[in-house]
C-alpha cells in the first residue's frame, strides 16, 4: 500500500525531521500539535529549531505539501498517522507519559478506521501493547478493532549533517501481522533499510539498548578522564593510543555530562520497567547517578585550580548539550550554573545560538574579563580568540582548542 498522505502528532524536532523527510518525497502532511504558538509560527515559516529551515517550511506549505493545525479532525482521512510527542521526566526524574497519553487522548476519535497507528515516541517495551493500544480502543466506540497498531522509536541526531531518516536504519514492528507489513512497506518509502523486529517489544527495547550503552561508556570515558586528570595524563591522547586498536575498542570522549532529550532520560524509562518487572539493572543506575552528579566533581576541581569560588568571575561559554544546535534540554551547563552559583561563584553564561536560557540573557564575552571560562560546546560559530582575549584561563571541555600558553586547560 502507497501512503500519500501522513499525519504527524507533534512537531517538534523529531516530527518536524519528519515533516522534512516526507514532504521531500512529495508525501503529503499534515503536522498536528496543542502548542498554538508553534502552529502559528510553523503557518508563518518560522522554523523552532535546526531539523528544518524556514525556506523548508514556506515551500511545503505554498506547494500544499504540508499543513499543520492544531485540529485532529484533520487526521480523520489520514492512511498513515505518527506519534512524536516527548516522553520527559518529571520533577522527581521519574517517566512522565502525560504527553503520550494526551496525544492518544486527542486523536483516538479521529482516526480512520484502518489508519496504520504509529508511535515514535520514546518508552518502555510494552508501550505500544500494553499503553497506546488500550487506551486508544477504549476511547472509541469501534474499539479500535482494524487500527493497525505499529512502532519504530525514532532516530533522529539533532545536528547531524550526514545521517538523517533516510539513510538511518529504521526498526520496526506491529503488533500483529498486517501491522508489520504495513509499517515495513511505509517506512521502505523514504528508508534505505528497514529492520523488521518480530514483536513491537524487542523493537522499543533497541532503542532503549542503544542510548543505555552510550550513557555507560560516556560516564565511565568522564570517570576516567578525572583519574587521568588527578594524574596528569593527557586523557585525549589515550584514547587516541587505544583507537589504534583495529578490534575490540570504541572512542568515546568525556565531557561535562550528557545532555538532551534520549541519553539521559531514556534509560529511566528502563529502570522504571525493570524494576517494575523486579529486575535491578546496578550498572546502568550507577551510570545515570554518576552522569546526574557529575557537576559536583567538576566544581570541586574548579575550586583547586582557582584556589576557591567565592568572588570569581566565572563564564559558561556553550550551554547547549551539544555543538551547533539549539536544544537546551537536560544540558549539564544547568547543574554546572547552580553549582558554581551556590559556591559563591558570580556566574555568567553566552551561546552564540542561545538567546534566552536557564531564565536570564546572555552575557557578553567582553562585558568582563574572567577569572576562567568553561567552554562546555564549541559550535561553529563560536569565537574562541574572543574567549582567550578575555579570560585569564579557559577549560576546554570539547578537546578542541591549541594550548596558548597555558592558559587552555584541557578537561
Amino acid at each position: 500500500m502507497s501512503y500519500s498522505r501522513v499525519g504527524i502528532v507533534g512537531l517538534g524536532y523529531v516530527g518536524l525531521s519528519l515533516v522534512k523527510s516526507l514532504c521531500a518525497k512529495g508525501i503529503q502532511v499534515i503536522g498536528l500539535d496543542i502548542d498554538k504558538t508553534r502552529v502559528l509560527d510553523l503557518q508563518n515559516s518560522i522554523s523552532p529549531n535546526e531539523s528544518i529551515s524556514n525556506e523548508d517550511l514556506q515551500r511545503y506549505m505554498s506547494s500544499g505539501t504540508l499543513r499543520v493545525t492544531t485540529d485532529p479532525k484533520s487526521l480523520k482521512e489520514i492512511s498513515a498517522v505518527i506519534i512524536a510527542v516527548p516522553t520527559p521526566l518529571d520533577d522527581r526524574n521519574q517517566p512522565d507519559y502525560r504527553p503520550l497519553q494526551k496525544a492518544c487522548e486527542i486523536i483516538a476519535t479521529s482516526l480512520k478506521d484502518d489508519v496504520l497507528l504509529i508511535n515514535e515516541s520514546t518508552s518502555h517495551p510494552g508501550t505500544l501493547r500494553d499503553f497506546i493500544a488500550p487506551l486508544i480502543s477504549q476511547l472509541r466506540e469501534d474499539s479500535a478493532k482494524s487500527i493497525k497498531f505499529a512502532c519504530s522509536p525514532e532516530r533522529v541526531n539533532p545536528g547531524d549533517p550526514t545521517f538523517d531518516h533516510s539513510n538511518t536504519p529504521r526498526v520496526v514492528s506491529g503488533l500483529d501481522e498486517e501491522a508489520k507489513r504495513g509499517v515495513k512497506d511505509f517506512y521502505a518509502e523514504f528508508a534505505e533499510e528497514v529492520f523488521l523486529a518480530s514483536t513491537p517489544e524487542v523493537a522499543e527495547m533497541s532503542k532503549l539498548l542503544e542510548n543505555s550503552f552510550r550513557l555507560i561508556n560516556i560516564s565511565f570515558i568522564n570517570e576516567i578522564s578525572d583519574y587521568c586528570l588527578n594524574r596528569g595524563i593527557p586523557i585525549r591522547e589515550v584514547i587516541a593510543a587505544a583507537s589504534t586498536k583495529p578490534f575490540g575498542f570504541m572512542a568515546f570522549y568525556p565531557g561535562p555530562g550528557i545532555g538532551g532529550h534520549c541519553i539521559p532520560v531514556d534509560p529511566a524509562y528502563l529502570l522504571k520497567d525493570a524494576l517494575s518487572h523486579g529486575s535491578q539493572l546496578p550498572i546502568l543506575q550507577t551510570s545515570l547517578d554518576r552522569n546526574t552528579s557529575r557537576h559536583e566533581l567538576l566544581i570541586e576541581y574548579l575550586e583547586r585550580e582557582l584556589g576557591g569560588l567565592s568572588g570569581k568571575k566565572i563564564l559558561l561559554e556553550g550551554v547547549t548539550y551539544k555543538p551547533n544546535v539549539t536544544d537546551t534540554r537536560e544540558t549539564p551547563s544547568k547543574s554546572l550554573f547552580d553549582g558554581l552559583l551556590s559556591a559563591g561563584a558570580k556566574i555568567a553564561w553566552h551561546d552564540p545560538l542561545v538567546s534566552n536560557w536557564n531564565n536570564s540573557k546572555p552575557s557578553k564575552v567582553s562585558s568582563e574579563f574572567w577569572d576562567a571560562t568553561l567552554l562546555l560546546v564549541k559550535h561553529n560559530q563560536t569565537a574562541v580568540s574572543e574567549l582567550l582575549e578575555n579570560s585569564k584561563v579557559v577549560y576546554d571541555f570539547t578537546g578542541q582548542l591549541p594550548s596558548s600558553g597555558g592558559r587552555v586547560r584541557p578537561i
